[in-house]
C-alpha cells in the first residue's frame, strides 16, 4: 500500500502531532494565604498554575514577587480594554475560546487571557481549515477541540516532546519517497513500525485499526497491497478515554486530491505545542524576563 496514504491519514492526526534560577527565601505563609484569599485561589490551585509554568513556589523572594509574575486578577474594566484591544465583543471573544475547547472560566490574570487571545486570533483561521479537512474523513469540531487540548496537556508533561517529534521526522525522511511499503524488507517495515508506534508513544494515546471491522496490527497494515474496502482508525488516550474515531472508504484513498489534503492536514499537535509555548515566553516576558 502507498505508504503516503498509510502515514496521511493513519497517522497525521498526531505526527504533528523551559529552565530557572532559585532563590532561598519564600513569602511567608500569612502572606500568602492573604493574597490567595484576594484573588479567590487555594493553595492548590496556586500550585497546580506554578506546576504549569514549571516555577517552584520558593522561587519567589517576597509576596511582591510572586503578584508580579502572576499579574492582574480580571476585572471588568481590564476585560472591557482588552476586548476593544482585539476589537472583539463578548460573545466573540467566548466563541472564539470555544473554537479551541478554551474559556474565560480557564483564566483568573488578565496578561495570561491577552495572551492567549493573541495566540487565538493569528492561528482562528488555520484552526477553522484544519477542523473542516479534518471533518471530510467524519471527525467532527467537538473531537478535534478534544485532541488539541489533550495534546496540549502532554506538552505540558513532556517539555522534550518538539526534540522528540523532531528526531521521528528525520527518522522518517527514509521512507517518505516510497510508493509501496510491500517494497520494504522485513527489517524495514519493522523499523518502520518501531518509529509510527514511538511516535503515538510519545503523545501519550492508543491507536485501534479495523479493515472491514476486523483489528489488524500496523505492520499489517503496512503490508497490503490494495486498498481495503474501508479503514477505521479509533484514537483514545492511555487511560482509555476516547479522542477520536473515523471510518475511510475505500474510494477515499484513490483520489488524489485527498492525499493532497493529507498532506497538508493538520498538525494539531504541532498548534497545541505552539499554544503551550507561546503561554509560557509571553509569561516570562511579563516578569520581565527574570524567570526564563
Amino acid at each position: 500500500m502507498n505508504l503516503k496514504r498509510i502515514i496521511s491519514f493513519s497517522f497525521i492526526l498526531f505526527m504533528f502531532l523551559f529552565s530557572v534560577p532559585f532563590v532561598s527565601a519564600a513569602p511567608s505563609d500569612s502572606e500568602l494565604n492573604q493574597y490567595l484569599q484576594e484573588i479567590g485561589w487555594t493553595k492548590q490551585e496556586l500550585q497546580d498554575y506554578l506546576d504549569f509554568y514549571e516555577i517552584p513556589m520558593d522561587e519567589f523572594a517576597s509576596i511582591d514577587e510572586l503578584r508580579e509574575f502572576l499579574g492582574t486578577p480580571i476585572n471588568e474594566q481590564n476585560l472591557q480594554e482588552l476586548l476593544t484591544k482585539y476589537h472583539l465583543s463578548q460573545k466573540e471573544m467566548d466563541d472564539l475560546l470555544n473554537h479551541f475547547g478554551d474559556s474565560l472560566g480557564e483564566y483568573k490574570f488578565i496578561e495570561d487571557l491577552d495572551s492567549a487571545l493573541d495566540f487565538y486570533v493569528n492561528h482562528d483561521e488555520y484552526m477553522a481549515d484544519i477542523e473542516s479537512e479534518l471533518n471530510e474523513i467524519g471527525i467532527t469540531e467537538e473531537e478535534s477541540e478534544k485532541f488539541f487540548n489533550y495534546l496540549g496537556q502532554v506538552e505540558e508533561k513532556n517539555k522534550y516532546q518538539l526534540d522528540q517529534m523532531d528526531l521521528y521526522d528525520s527518522l522518517l525522511e527514509k521512507f517518505v519517497g516510497l510508493d509501496d511499503t510491500t517494497d520494504l524488507t522485513e527489517e524495514q517495515q519493522d523499523e518502520l513500525v518501531q518509529i509510527l508506534t514511538e511516535t503515538i508513544d510519545t503523545y501519550e494515546i492508543k491507536v485501534q485499526f479495523k479493515v472491514n471491522n476486523q483489528n489488524i496490527s500496523l505492520k499489517e497494515l503496512l503490508k497490503m497491497k490494495d486498498a481495503p474496502d474501508n479503514l477505521y482508525i479509533g484514537i483514545s488516550s492511555i487511560a482509555g478515554e476516547p479522542l477520536i474515531d473515523f471510518t475511510i472508504p475505500g474510494s477515499y484513498f484513490q483520489t488524489g486530491e485527498t492525499i493532497n489534503q493529507g498532506e497538508q492536514m493538520i498538525h494539531l499537535g504541532e498548534i497545541s505545542n505552539e499554544f503551550i509555548d507561546h503561554l509560557h515566553d509571553e509569561k516570562y516576558q511579563n516578569a520581565d524576563n527574570r524567570y526564563k
